[in-house]
């Protein structure tokens, strides 16, 4: 069975760690193989949000993946990587993060990563997937514009720390979680509702296709999707959207073991 990283292609400078993965999974290459850039002039996210990617400040990096799943189940794959930055920034960085549905990893309230799995489809089951992750390790300042809501591993530890401080474990834990993505989801859905404070309890507001969603937040359906109770009783599962927190019930804990 290949393993994560095993193979490591490290460059200096790309658009995106993900548009290099995605043209080695389409040229065949295989399961594990590993694209790390020292900065990003084009990084990008969900929603078609930019990833700011200074050179040698953060990690960049995109694994290429050839999971058996069904393209319906492929949801599981965000969630597991989301999984295994929160452990890695909690055991190795003795931080507490925090996951926002689905993707976004934040400590103190302000993001440290950023996830963004994109996949080939063919038939009903996925092809390819590439998953791509970002993460702020060495900034000391950030753009104005972002300076409110963005963190790093080394302002939040005030230790001086290296994009491949972080790489080597948190390969060890997406190995673990991406192989418990195809065998056991429910386990990765159960840890995931450990590790996030937005999983149950709290009022959001959504951003959807269809127009904003407002409700309280009742953990995730089998297949990764957000359910947020609407004021009238109904459950809602939210597929894709933008959610921002609205207020945290009383006695609701931010991430726990």
């Amino acid at each position: 069975m290949p393993t994560l990283g095993s193979t490591i292609l490290r460059l200096e400078s790309v658009t995106s760690t993900n548009d290099i993965a995605r043209d080695l999974a389409v040229s065949g290459s295989p399961e594990g193989c590993c694209v790390v850039a020292k900065e990003q002039t084009a990084g990008r996210g969900r929603q078609g949000h930019s990833w700011s990617s200074p050179p040698g400040e953060g990690l960049y990096f995109s694994l290429v993946l050839r999971p058996t799943l069904k393209a319906a189940d492929s949801a599981v794959l965000t969630l597991a990587a989301a999984v295994a930055v929160a452990e890695t920034l909690k055991g190795a960085f003795q931080l507490q993060p925090d996951i926002k549905w689905p993707n976004d990893l934040l400590v103190s309230g302000r993001k440290v990563s950023g996830i963004l799995v994109e996949s080939a489809i063919e038939g009903d089951r996925l092809q390819y997937a590439v998953m791509g992750i970002g993460i702020n390790v060495a900034q000391s300042s950030f753009p104005s514009d972002i300076v409110q809501s963005a963190t790093s591993i080394t302002l939040e530890t005030s230790r001086a720390i290296l994009p491949d401080d972080v790489l080597n474990p948190l390969l060890e834990r997406l190995e673990h979680w991406y192989r418990a993505a195809l065998s056991q989801p429910k386990n990765v859905i159960a840890r995931w509702e450990q590790l996030s404070s937005y999983a149950r309890g709290c009022d959001v507001r959504v951003e959807s296709s269809s127009g904003p969603i407002h409700g309280v937040t009742r953990g995730l359906s089998p297949g990764g999707a957000l359910i947020v109770e609407l004021a009238s009783g109904q459950l809602k599962e939210i597929v894709s959207g933008e959610v921002s927190l609205r207020a945290v019930r009383p006695g609701q804990l931010s991430a726990v073991e």
